[in-house]
């Protein structure tokens, strides 16, 4: 379309940045003959100049209720603008190479309104979706801490009580006398035991495997849920019992 309004060709002169520009041959239904345009696109609107250093374009096309699609000519690399509107213009254009037409239907095809809004409606369903599934991560990670906090203690207050336990036995054993001033070997081990009979295996350093590592967080996480199975099979039980 000609252009006749001032804003229009105020918008193509402004210092607005465009999508895209390039050297591409218009010709219309009429006009079967190519000419060869400057063509700058800036959102919805494609100008074309006569030159590229014009200052006013001599037309746009406005891409709403358009589609981008090859042409059924097949000689050169030519596309067209196509307006399902009864009585619009089809505009033929022609690119230099394969390359520079892809990249011009591309974007040509991704500057209406319309494209703009189904976009948007995109974006904002994928956000939904990944905040339900930060709901979910964060209700996982919360009922996590729940478990570990109440089993995890349980299970600290019964390793201390084991603990306590097995230190008191090992205090109250009752020590081997031995006379202090035979240096014999007998007596000199049992010095040693007597002096570090509990202290020493506990300064030896005690270095795990990932194997051994993973048996021993396997058989806590399978204890947690024995604890967990029993709790339920005690409240199952407590609810039976009052419904009767």
């Amino acid at each position: 379309m000609k252009i006749n309004d001032k804003s229009l060709t105020k918008f193509a002169s402004s210092g607005a940045p465009a999508d895209k520009e390039g050297y591409l041959l218009k010709r219309g239904d009429f006009n079967k003959g190519y000419q060869r345009r400057w063509f700058v696109l800036k959102g919805n609107l494609l100008f074309y100049y006569e030159k590229r250093n014009d200052k006013e374009p001599i037309g746009v096309i406005i891409l709403e209720g358009c589609t981008i699609e090859l042409s059924e000519d097949t000689d050169g690399f030519v596309f067209q603008v196509k307006f399902s509107a009864s009585g619009c213009r089809t505009y033929i254009i022609a690119a230099d190479s394969q390359e520079d037409m892809e990249a011009w239907m591309k974007v040509l095809s991704r500057a209406s309104y319309d494209y703009m809004k189904l976009m948007v409606s995109e974006l904002h369903r994928q956000l939904q979706d990944l905040n339900e599934d930060a709901k979910l991560v964060e209700d996982a990670m919360r009922d996590s801490l729940i478990l570990s906090g109440t089993y995890g203690n349980l299970d600290q207050r019964n390793s201390y009580q084991e603990n306590t336990e097995e230190s008191v036995e090992n205090i109250t054993q009752p020590l081997k006398r031995f006379n202090p001033f035979n240096t014999s070997e007998e007596n000199l081990t049992c010095l040693t035991d007597s002096a570090n009979f509990h202290f020493y295996d506990d300064a030896k350093p005690k270095h795990k495997t990932f194997a051994q590592m993973h048996e021993e967080y396997g058989n806590q996480i399978k204890h947690m849920k024995e604890l967990w199975g029993a709790r339920t099979s005690c409240l199952v039980e407590d609810l039976t019992s009052s419904s009767v």
